[in-house]
């Protein structure tokens, strides 16, 4: 399985997060999972939009351009909004972002964001909160969004702000091209 695991770091001390870092991570079966690319924005405003994108080929297109660049900031700027950074340098909070295939189309149809706290791989013991969204009907468009919160109950309980977000974030992700 392929996923992204995005940090959010406040290394100004200002309270509010200003680099954004994208690692690309492939699993193989037995070993530790493959770190396969690095990207990351930073806000040197302060004003919730990056300003610097750096990485490489991050939609996997075979060109390193101004369109990973544009890829970069859209999916680092609604990762600004969501809020769940580290202060300094710290990597505890994370999302990791993933897609599934349930239709086996090669057209993803569910793109999964997992909260977590805590070092390491991303496992069940760092899980703080779930989200996804789901392309219900198989047309390339994600129609609803299922939010877990720390219980695990089931019930919807993001606002329609929220909604949008986690929608914005993972039409983004899908854009990156990196599911299996």
């Amino acid at each position: 399985m392929r996923y992204l695991r995005v940090t959010a770091q406040d290394r100004s001390g200002n309270g509010r997060a200003d680099t954004v870092l994208l690692r690309f991570y492939e699993e193989v079966q037995g070993q530790a999972d493959k770190l396969v690319l690095k990207a990351g924005a930073v806000d040197m405003t302060a004003d919730g939009v990056t300003d610097l994108q750096f990485g490489g080929d991050v939609n996997h297109d075979g060109k390193d351009n101004a369109k990973d660049e544009k890829l970069i900031k859209a999916f680092a700027n609604a990762f600004l909004k969501l809020e769940w950074f580290n202060q300094g340098k710290s990597w505890q909070r994370y999302i990791k972002v993933f897609a599934e295939d349930y239709y086996h189309d090669n057209s993803p149809n569910v793109v999964r964001l997992h909260l977590h706290e805590g070092t390491g791989t991303p496992r069940n013991q760092t899980l703080i909160y779930k989200a996804s969204a789901h392309d219900i009907n198989n047309d390339n468009t994600l129609d609803s969004v299922v939010y877990l919160g720390e219980n695990g109950d089931g019930e919807n309980i993001c606002t329609q702000a929220q909604e949008r977000l986690i929608k914005e974030m993972s039409q983004n992700f899908l854009k990156f091209k990196w599911h299996n």
